[in-house]
Parts: C-alpha cells; sequence; structure tokens
C-alpha cells in the first residue's frame, strides 16, 4: 500500500542511491511525520522498499544507517527471508554461526554495490526516455 509516507521515502531512497550514499535512521524518522507509530514508519519503508525494486533481487533497504554506518536488522531479517541461500553462503547459517561484524559490512557493502548500480541503469534509463519524449 503506497502512502504519501512510502512515497516520500521512496524518493529520499532513490536520491541517496543516486549520489551512492545512506539514508541515516535519524533522517528516516525526521520525514516521517510527528506522531506517526513506528509500526506505520516501518511499513512505509517496507512499501517505499519494495516500489524500488524486487527485494528478491534487490533491497534498497540497505542504504539505511546505524551510528555504525549498518543498516539494521530489519534489513538483515529481509534479506535471510527473501535471499536465504544467498544470506547463508555469505553469512553461514544462523542457527550454527553467529553473525560478525566482518560478515555483515561485506553482505552490506555487496549489496549496496548492487543498489548503486541499479540506480545508475534506472537514471539512464529515464534520461533516455526523456530525450525521446
Amino acid at each position: 500500500m503506497e502512502t504519501e509516507l512510502s512515497l516520500r521515502l521512496a524518493k529520499a531512497l532513490r536520491r541517496c542511491a543516486s549520489h551512492e550514499q545512506v539514508l541515516t535512521y535519524q533522517r528516516f524518522h525526521t520525514l516521517c511525520e510527528k506522531g506517526v507509530p513506528l509500526v506505520q514508519r516501518y511499513a512505509a519503508l517496507e512499501s517505499a522498499i519494495e516500489s524500488l525494486a524486487d527485494v528478491h533481487d534487490i533491497d534498497y533497504g540497505v542504504l539505511l544507517a546505524l551510528d555504525s554506518g549498518l543498516p539494521g536488522a530489519e534489513f538483515f531479517q529481509r534479506y535471510l527471508r527473501h535471499r536465504h541461500g544467498e544470506y547463508v553462503s555469505l553469512m553461514g547459517d544462523p542457527k550454527y554461526h553467529r553473525q560478525t561484524i566482518a560478515r555483515k559490512r561485506a553482505l552490506v557493502a555487496r549489496e549496496r554495490e548492487r543498489v548503486y548500480a541499479h540506480a545508475r541503469v534506472a537514471e539512464e534509463e529515464r534520461n533516455r526516455q526523456v530525450a525521446f519524449a
């Protein structure tokens, strides 16, 4: 369900991707109006992420960043849920392996590069469409 908030978040994520930047959680919460419950904020974020690309292929949620530079636990949970095999090959099976910061950083760096590349291709496509219009 796309709402005004999810559209605003999608635009912010798209802008961050096109500039190869991240969106801090502080900025994410600033984009939400005061009084919007956390549940609604994160539902709008999920909707925004899904509107930008199929999360089975690419996850714009990787652009969110805590003070550590890593996205929050919801990114890793979504990645595990939608790309289990890839997650296990990069991080190890969570049942048997501890997810180290180094492995998380490697997974995040890889996914951010994929998002940045996706954003470049999308931008080129938009520019091409404008040129032919």
